[in-house]
């Protein structure tokens, strides 16, 4: 079962496990922008560059990050909510980023040998589907896959944590953040582990014991001259706002509301976005203007309030409020492109929709994988009458979310009447011929 929601800050996929647990992968323009900028000082003195990783977020209220198979990095939400500062997500994101650098992850395809018969198909399919762009089949393969493991596995997996908290000291302390706040964060999961797991006697995990962890990693720090840096205040500001807003989505509105129920920027902004998803939009209105009273520079203030007159209908002013995100947001994102098309497309005027059209074509060129773009760029098309671009359109997205047969029906129609050598000609071309063998097959 695959549900997808559209929202002008939330682009989520929500996806049921073989365990029937639900995860939800989700995106938002702020969080997004946050954390690449957080990489970038963090491979500021590296070869790797930040365009290489493909960053992923899930909805979860565990505390975890995780690598895959090649330059792949999954962050749960409550890894931020728990983090206290910015330099403790810092820290995580630098381990993680250390097992990217180490070869781990590639280490870890070849210790797969050693896996039972059960496992090794399920975390290789996890792989592969990460890997090949279907990221809710993905997660849940290698979700099952890790709890299946071998306990040599596990062994060999510890050693490769602890390499990488050393490698972690190191790629923060060259790049001017405090590695102490590596072992702040896991001072917390210390606590949290001692709860959670102080009645079982044989607790396996994949991570050494973390009292041990904050041992080597202090030890490591002695190893540099200097690490203590001073706080980035714009940073710091920024990632309280992010934390606040992904408070109020991820946690009932009873626990933001107790939690930020002051009348500063992120209490205002964290009961903005509970108070919307309760359905009290007027509230997260009255909320968002005053944020941008207090701050008319920042965009996502503006993207949010967008969402909530889309929602209410108006979409005139959500796209007023969108264009004026898209104009002070420093970096292109697919995201916001693919909203401010849909708020356009959505006023159903053609000359709207035409330039909607180029917004949602640009959002594609940016992602080619954001299959909800390819959804809006086929709706468009259907209003201004371009019945063959729309297939071309329907048959991207459809192979894209592994519905075959569909995908190659819709590109058989769309070159029989698609302007021919065009790009959309081609494109439908190589479809037809990448699908042909698998379609014939099945059918």
């Amino acid at each position: 079962m695959k549900k997808i929601k559209n929202f002008i800050f939330l682009f989520y996929i929500i996806f049921f496990s073989s365990t029937l647990n639900a995860l939800e992968i989700i995106r938002d323009t702020e969080l997004e922008q946050f954390t690449n900028d957080v990489l970038s000082i963090l491979t500021q003195s590296d070869e790797l560059q930040v365009s290489d990783l493909n960053i992923y977020f899930i909805k979860s209220n565990q505390i975890n990050a995780f690598v895959t198979g090649g330059k792949n990095i999954f962050i749960n939400t409550e890894l931020l909510i728990e983090s206290d500062d910015y330099r403790e997500y810092a820290a995580v994101l630098a381990h993680e980023l250390a097992h990217i650098k180490g070869g781990h992850v590639f280490n870890t395809s070849i210790e797969i040998s050693n896996l039972s018969d059960k496992a090794l198909p399920i975390y290789l399919l996890g792989i592969i589907g990460i890997l090949s762009g279907a990221a809710e089949t993905g997660v849940a393969g290698v979700m099952v896959g890790q709890a299946s493991v071998s306990d040599n596995f596990t062994y060999y997996s510890r050693t490769q944590e602890a390499s990488a908290d050393q490698a972690a000291v190191k790629l923060l302390c060259k790049n001017g953040i405090s590695a102490d706040y590596l072992v702040s964060f896991l001072n917390k999961l210390s606590k949290i582990e001692r709860i959670k797991f102080e009645s079982k006697q044989n607790y396996r995990s994949t991570h050494p014991l973390t009292k041990n962890r904050i041992i080597w990693i202090n030890s490591a720090i002695k190893n540099y001259k200097k690490c203590k840096f001073n706080n980035d205040k714009r940073l710091s500001k920024r990632f309280d706002l992010v934390k606040a807003k992904i408070h109020g989505f991820t946690h009932h509105e009873n626990e933001t509301e107790a939690i930020y129920q002051l009348d500063k920027d992120v209490d205002l902004y964290a009961t903005a976005v509970s108070s919307y998803f309760k359905g009290d939009h007027h509230q997260s209105i009255k909320n968002l203007e005053k944020l941008i009273n207090l701050d008319p520079t920042n965009p996502y203030y503006k993207e949010l309030l967008g969402e909530i007159y889309y929602a209410n209908g108006n979409y005139e002013k959500a796209y007023y409020y969108q264009k004026q995100a898209i104009d002070e947001i420093e970096e292109v994102n697919d995201l916001y492109l693919m909203m401010i098309g849909n708020y356009l497309v959505s006023l159903e005027e053609n000359e709207k929709t035409l330039i909607g059209i180029n917004y949602i074509k640009k959002s594609i060129q940016i992602n080619p994988k954001n299959s909800y773009s390819w959804y809006l760029l086929a709706r468009a098309y259907a209003q201004v009458d371009e019945i063959p671009l729309a297939n071309y359109a329907t048959a991207e997205r459809y192979f894209l979310i592994g519905e075959r047969e569909l995908s190659y029906d819709f590109a058989l129609r769309a070159l029989e009447n698609v302007e021919e050598k065009s790009p959309e000609w081609y494109r439908s071309f190589d479809l037809i011929e990448i699908l042909k063998k698998e379609v014939s097959t099945n059918r």
